[in-house]
């Protein structure tokens, strides 16, 4: 009997029962952050923490994002002390912000008037005192590391959160591709992703759609005016509630030509191989070593080394990139995206590593799956959709 064996299902449409109503809602979440950074300053040796980075700004306020500020010198920053917690802003953003994104949380406000710029209030508020912060800033003590190891790990908010993004990521993706027509452009696909994601709140922070093969060329692709003929790969990461995810589905017209079939089979495999591996306390480099042994069998070696296969992702599209040399250990309640491209064709999701396994957080929602087993396991896999 084979170690890895396949079948295709037919499309289903998968109930995933989502619920942000938990008893740990955003405000019990920005507590419980509220301790984190009470021991993380303890063992810093510091009496407050200055927050700069966008990551760790939505991290720390359970998902807020300083939209449509484009002056960096003027991005709104957080100020916490064991106890407290400011938004420390502009006049001209403060009242949106905290209408829009930290209304109820508990941050309190230190403004500086526009006209004035931000750097004089920062430093009146580390004068005299012994603070940490997650960018260089004066003589203020750097602990970006243990803040980004910190953020990896998810609350039960927040994957309560990831699920219904991955959901949101997922319908974008299907239903563009379900509707799209032949003759449509790359951007022309880009742009109807971008809108349903949009439409539901969610930022696209890369769209990627590839035309007739042409991500044979190119493994981190964009999107041209190349119009679709006979096939189409769409890859998307989108943010929201402060978490990123990333998925791909593709799309052939008519029954799928030799090429592209194989391609899609053999980035199937090595995804799902890549899947079965990611459990608490396995090892990156271990997985993909793994993988590289199913390019081997599956003939296609040197793709392996055209393009990254997976990364930790959460706050930050990219939490850490999973290379070879890796020999961490992979925790749970990580978020974990695996992507593999074979010659034209991309089998890419995002998964949260739980102690019961691997759980796809951008499951496919109405798509043709293909169930691949591995020493016994089953693994699921969105097929080529054909239209």
């Amino acid at each position: 009997m084979s170690v890895m064996e396949e079948t295709r299902i037919p499309a289903t449409i998968s109930a995933v029962e989502i619920n942000l109503g938990m008893p740990m809602d955003r405000r019990t979440d920005m507590e419980l952050k509220q301790a984190r950074v009470a021991a993380l300053l303890q063992e810093a040796g510091c009496e407050a923490l200055l927050v700069q980075t966008p990551e760790n700004f939505a991290w720390l306020t359970a998902g807020g994002t300083a939209r449509g500020i484009l002056d960096p010198a003027a991005m709104p920053v957080l100020f916490f002390t064991p106890e407290s917690r400011w938004l420390v802003g502009s006049n001209v953003d403060s009242q949106r912000l905290f209408d829009e994104e930290l209304d109820g949380l508990g941050f309190q406000l230190k403004e500086w008037p526009w006209h004035l710029g931000r750097a004089g209030l920062l430093a009146d508020l580390c004068q005299g005192r012994n603070v940490a912060t997650d960018a260089a800033f004066g003589s203020c003590k750097l602990i970006d590391v243990p803040m980004q190891q910190m953020r990896r790990t998810l609350t039960d908010y927040e994957i309560a959160c990831y699920r219904t993004l991955g959901q949101t990521l997922s319908h974008a993706l299907e239903a563009t591709g379900r509707t799209l027509s032949v003759g449509e452009t790359e951007r022309e696909i880009a742009g109807q992703i971008s809108h349903r994601l949009m439409h539901r709140g969610v930022h696209p922070v890369m769209v990627a759609v590839t035309a007739d093969g042409r991500g044979r060329a190119y493994r981190q692709p964009a999107f041209t005016s190349t119009p679709i003929t006979r096939n189409c790969v769409m890859t998307a990461c989108a943010r929201k509630y402060g978490l990123c995810a990333r998925a791909s589905r593709s799309i052939s017209i008519g029954q799928p030509d030799a090429n592209f079939r194989r391609d899609h089979d053999c980035a199937c495999k090595i995804s799902a191989t890549y899947v079965a591996g990611s459990w608490p306390d396995s090892v990156p480099r271990q997985i993909l070593l793994t993988g590289q042994r199913i390019y081997q069998l599956t003939g296609v070696e040197h793709e392996f080394y055209l393009a990254p296969q997976g990364h930790v992702t959460g706050h930050a599209p990219v939490e850490s990139n999973l290379v070879l040399s890796d020999e961490s250990l992979l925790q749970a309640r990580w978020a974990i995206t695996w992507c593999v491209a074979v010659g034209a064709s991309v089998s890419c999701d995002t998964f949260l590593i739980s102690d019961e396994g691997p759980r796809a957080i951008t499951a496919a929602e109405n798509w043709p799956l293909k169930r691949i087993r591995i020493q016994g396991a089953e693994f699921v896999r969105p097929d080529v959709l054909i239209r």
